[in-house]
C-alpha cells in the first residue's frame, strides 16, 4: 500500500490545525449514474478551456475541473464508476487533439488505480485533479515540436522537457491551495532511480501523485498513436513497462498498475493459438492470463455471422498467442 506520509510532511500543519484540502467534504447524498460518454466530453472541453486561457494568459478557474473529478470520485465511491469509461480511455484515439484526450484518460486511469490502492477520497480527488492537469505546461511547446511526425532531435528534446516547469509555474500562480498539483506536475517526469527529469530526483523526494500518474502518462502515451508512431497494444506497453522501467518506479505501484489493468483487460483484442481472434468480455482477477472471449474471426480468418463466447478457464488446449490492436483487425 503506498502511504502519503511523505506527501503529509511537505508543508506539515500543526496538529492543531484543520487539514486543508481543494476540495469539501462529499456528502452522501445519493446522484445519478455517471454517464461515461457525457462525463468524458465535458472533461474534454473543460481541459481545452483551461489550456486556452493558460495560453492566452488569462485567469484559471478550476472549479469546474473540481466538479467534474467530484463526479467520477463519486461514482467510484459508490462502487458503480462505469467500466465504459475505462475502455474509452483506453481504446479511443484523437492525433490532432491527443493532449485534450490524454488529460481526461490519465484522470480516469488515475481514479481506477487510486482505488486499487485504496486511497481515501480527498486523496483520491487531488489525484485525479493533479492527473487532469498534469501536462498543462505542454501548451508552450511549439507546435512544430509537439506535433512533429518524425523523430524529435536533441534540439525538440531540449525544448520539449521544459514542459514541467511551465506546468509548475501555471499552477503554482494558483496560490498555495494548489500547491500539490504543481509539486505533481513537475515531478512527472523523475523516477525511483534517479533517471528522470528536470531535477534527477530519486525515491521519496518525488511527489507521490507524480508517482502514480508517471506510471499512467507513460501507458497512455504508449497505447496512444502519436503523430510520429503507432500505439502499442496494452500488452506489449504493460511488457515493455515491466522489463526496462522496473527500476524507475514504486514495485508496490507497478503491482497496482498490473492489478488495475490485468494483463488483457476487457475490450481488448486477442488472437488464440488457434488462430481465432477475440475481444475480451470478462477477466478473472485468479487468472489473468485466462479471461472469457468473444469470438468475432474464426480459424478459417473469416468474420463470424454470430459472435460465440469463451471461457479460457474451461478451455485449456486453448491460449492467448498474441494481443492485437484494430488496425490488425481492420487489415
Amino acid at each position: 500500500m503506498v502511504r502519503f506520509s511523505d506527501l503529509e510532511k511537505k508543508g506539515a500543519k500543526k496538529e492543531s490545525e484543520p487539514e486543508s484540502s481543494v476540495f469539501e467534504d462529499l456528502s452522501e447524498e445519493e446522484s445519478p449514474s455517471l454517464d461515461a460518454n457525457d462525463w468524458y466530453q465535458r472533461a474534454c472541453r473543460f481541459i481545452e478551456d483551461v489550456f486556452g486561457k493558460a495560453r492566452n494568459e488569462e485567469k484559471l478557474n478550476l472549479s469546474e475541473g473540481e466538479d467534474l473529478i467530484e463526479e467520477i470520485v463519486r461514482a467510484c465511491l459508490r462502487g458503480n464508476l462505469p467500466q465504459e469509461l475505462l475502455i474509452k480511455a483506453q481504446y479511443g484515439d484523437e492525433t490532432s487533439s491527443f493532449l485534450t484526450n490524454k488529460a481526461v484518460n490519465v484522470t480516469v486511469f488515475a481514479i481506477f488505480m487510486g482505488d486499487t490502492l485504496g486511497l481515501p477520497k480527498e486523496r483520491l480527488m487531488e489525484l485525479g485533479l493533479a492527473a487532469l492537469l498534469h501536462e498543462i505546461g505542454k501548451i508552450r511547446v511549439p507546435e512544430e515540436i509537439l506535433y512533429k511526425d518524425a523523430s524529435l532531435k536533441e534540439d525538440d528534446l531540449a525544448v520539449l522537457r521544459k514542459y514541467p516547469q511551465d506546468s509548475f509555474k501555471i499552477l503554482h500562480g494558483l496560490g498555495e491551495k494548489y500547491h500539490n498539483l504543481a509539486e505533481c506536475a513537475l515531478h512527472l517526469n523523475e523516477r525511483l532511480d534517479g533517471s528522470g527529469f528536470p531535477q534527477g530526483l530519486q525515491g521519496d523526494e518525488i511527489n507521490p501523485y507524480a508517482r502514480i500518474i508517471g506510471i499512467l502518462e507513460l501507458y497512455e502515451a504508449m497505447t496512444h498513436n502519436r503523430p510520429q508512431r503507432q500505439r502499442f497494444t496494452h500488452f506489449e506497453a504493460v511488457k515493455e513497462i515491466i522489463k526496462t522501467k522496473k527500476h524507475a518506479f514504486q514495485r508496490e505501484l507497478l503491482k497496482a498498475f498490473l492489478n488495475t489493468f490485468g494483463i488483457f483487460p476487457l475490450h481488448c483484442l486477442v488472437k488464440l493459438n488457434s488462430g481465432a481472434i477475440g475481444r475480451v468480455i470478462q477477466t478473472s482477477e485468479k487468472q489473468l492470463l485466462r479471461p472469457k472471449i468473444e469470438i468475432i474471426v474464426d480459424t478459417q480468418n473469416k468474420r463470424v455471422k454470430v459472435p460465440r463466447t469463451i471461457d479460457l478457464r474451461e478451455q485449456q488446449v486453448l491460449y492467448i498467442a498474441d494481443a492485437l490492436t484494430e488496425e490488425h483487425l481492420n487489415a
